[in-house]
């Protein structure tokens, strides 16, 4: 043996070149899996070159050095110093671009914690943003098999902006219903089938989706060249454009937004209409010339499709089949987005399409997003004097019951057979039951019966539940479930009655008088129910106020109730009435329907008659109250 100092240089020096050769084999073998999993994109070396200095440091500094920065990073946060904290953990990003728990960490850092120590909404959403860019924008194009990135991303759009426990977060639904806002606009307030034939051309529109040129250019020049090359009416509008001086570049959206006479811009304007400069005027009659309508159309599809992948880097496509899957997304709202990054990960990750994703596999996002649109997937978006603040109000949406319940149904088989027992007896079962409840008194309210009661039939041949509700017809299950806690809280009372009531006046609509008196039977009782013993403060107003405030609604602005109902529809509704309450409602719905009616070409006075009485009714209402002199 060789003993010398010597002889055991050489022994070192075979044992670190046979480790030199092992390593270079080993690293053939990772670059290979790099490129094959897209771990590590062309450009990253170009694109972050701190990661070139990581790399040709001395591995034994390497891991003092981004330990180090992870504990300055953290006090940074801690000593309220956010933007040096961010810049930190953006310079760990680069040192560590494959390392998927490192975006996860400073996302949620920047989502959760660093946003609830700021005061204003505008701090507030800028963090929780921050925290979706740096997946969304530089987290997941490095990582893009990296299954993490994806289901964090929907969580946030889920968890922290579409659920209530930051007391913030109505801030962070304005902001992102205002940007979905201006690159969709509304969509139909229709059936299921017209919101995804409003969808559609935005899928098919010319997008070319090489993951290299993705967020390179906001419009892909050559696409749209390409466009107008096959589409005449396309060249034709752009030429136009041209001629008037306006690009065709995204601002061309905030044009249309601003001109627009179109149902889906329309529809979430104040009742007036906006005052138009000379610029406008000239910009609002090429934006609404029917001679341009099918080829601004096709632009419009075209250039939101291009900002969906580029900006915001959504597939159109996916999302198109998103809604053909579960429902009528409306894009404005946070729920879909947490529904689209927990499906598209593991179709993007493991191949896998839509039809077999499995919600195990995305931590239930997808079940809990569809119970959240159930609740409140039907958004009323109503601009304000604040361009930034819209109002949003958020009402349920039976539509997305069936895709719940299949969603449902699938996960708790696949729990029960996870632990080996029964079905009925699966870990989500109180979850489950207590959906279905929500569900039955959702559609009872807007007189689905017959649907309401399939459900509770599937709920007792399925869970076989005790307790004395079970065994109650229809009506008594409902009220009994809504009144367990002594009484039903304001919101739900408030909701179930407010459905009961729009039910009503549809069925009235319809001539079917006696469905008519069944549903405002039931909006009375749950209103007795509630009110019996609740405490002053808490009290609802007068049952007659709730249904002139149904029926104002219905006659200015269905579309904020989600119904779509038409001003002649509205004028049968409005002639159904007795005269008591046509003349509690005429001076209220007067001065927002003349302009509709005239737009229209309906003649208002006709439509919408005076009552008898009304102006002894004006001048009750005006007269000084009796004084009485003091003592």
């Amino acid at each position: 043996m060789l003993r010398t100092p010597r002889g055991m240089l050489l022994i070192w020096i075979a044992i670190a070149a046979a480790a030199l050769a092992g390593g270079g084999v080993l690293q053939t073998i990772l670059d290979r899996q790099s490129r094959d999993y897209q771990l590590n994109p062309s450009d990253v070396v170009e694109t972050h070159p701190a990661k070139t200095l990581l790399t040709v440091a001395p591995g034994g500094l390497r891991a003092p050095v981004v330990s180090y920065l992870w504990i300055r990073a953290e006090k940074l946060k801690q000593a309220g110093r956010h933007h040096e904290a961010m810049q930190l953990a953006d310079f760990i990003c680069r040192l560590q671009p494959n390392f998927a728990g490192v975006w996860i960490f400073h996302a949620w850092n920047m989502a959760w914690n660093i946003s609830v120590s700021t005061h204003t909404p505008e701090e507030r959403w800028l963090w929780v943003y921050n925290g979706v860019k740096l997946l969304r924008d530089q987290g997941i194009p490095q990582n893009r098999k990296a299954l993490g990135l994806y289901k964090e991303l929907g969580w946030i759009f889920y968890n922290k902006m579409g659920e209530n426990m930051d007391d913030m977060h109505m801030a962070y639904k304005q902001q992102w219903a205002l940007e979905m806002q201006r690159l969709l606009a509304a969509p139909p307030i229709g059936s299921t089938e017209e919101v995804i034939t409003a969808f559609r051309p935005i899928a098919e529109a010319r997008l070319d989706k090489d993951l290299r040129r993705q967020g390179k250019q906001i419009l892909q020049s050559d696409q749209l060249e390409n466009l107008q090359a096959e589409d005449p009416q396309v060249a034709a509008f752009v030429e136009a454009l041209v001629a008037v001086d306006v690009d065709v570049d995204e601002n061309l959206l905030d044009i249309y937004n601003r001109t627009s006479q179109a149902e889906d811009i329309q529809v979430v304007r104040p009742f007036s209409l906006p005052r138009l400069d000379e610029r406008d005027k000239q910009l609002s009659n090429l934006i609404n010339d029917t001679d341009h309508v099918e080829g601004r159309d096709k632009l419009l599809a075209f250039l939101r499709a291009q900002i969906l992948w580029n900006v915001y880097k959504l597939d159109p496509e996916w999302m198109l089949q998103l809604m053909i899957k579960y429902g009528p997304l409306d894009w404005r709202l946070v729920q879909p987005h947490g529904l689209y990054w927990a499906t598209y990960g593991l179709h993007v990750c493991e191949n896998i399409s839509l039809e077999d994703i499995d919600s195990l596999n995305t931590d239930r996002i997808v079940m809990f997003c569809l119970i959240r649109l159930t609740a409140n997937g039907r958004l009323s978006y109503f601009e304000t004097g604040d361009p930034n603040a819209p109002s949003l109000s958020m009402g349920m949406d039976w539509r997305f019951i069936d895709p719940a319940q299949e969603e449902f149904i699938h996960i708790t088989k696949a729990a029960a057979r996870d632990r080996k027992e029964p079905y009925e007896s699966n870990i989500l079962r109180s979850g489950h039951i207590n959906y279905l409840a929500q569900a039955i008194s959702m559609l009872y309210a807007g007189y689905r019966r017959e649907k309401a009661g399939q459900l509770l039939e599937w709920i007792q041949e399925n869970y076989h539940p005790e307790g004395p509700e079970w065994d109650m017809d229809l009506e008594d299950f409902v009220i009994y479930r809504l009144s367990r806690n002594e009484r039903p809280i304001p919101s739900v009372a408030i909701s179930q009655i407010g459905a009961s009531l729009q039910a009503a006046f549809l069925q009235r609509l319809a001539d079917r008088e006696d469905d008519y008196r069944q549903s405002m039977a039931y909006a009375l009782r749950v209103y007795n129910v509630y009110q019996d013993g609740a405490p002053q403060r808490t009290r609802l107003p007068d049952f007659r106020v709730l249904v002139r405030n149904i029926l104002m609604n219905m006659l200015v602005r269905p579309s904020n109730l989600g119904m779509d109902v038409s001003l002649l529809d509205r004028a049968q509704i409005y002639a159904k009435l007795d005269d008591p309450t046509q003349r509690n409602l005429y001076d209220i719905i007067a001065p927002p329907l003349r302009p509709q009616c005239q737009a229209a070409g309906i003649d208002f006075d006709a439509a919408f008659p005076a009552p008898p009485g009304t102006g002894e009714y004006r001048q009750r209402q005006l007269a000084p109250e009796r004084s009485f002199p003091a003592r």
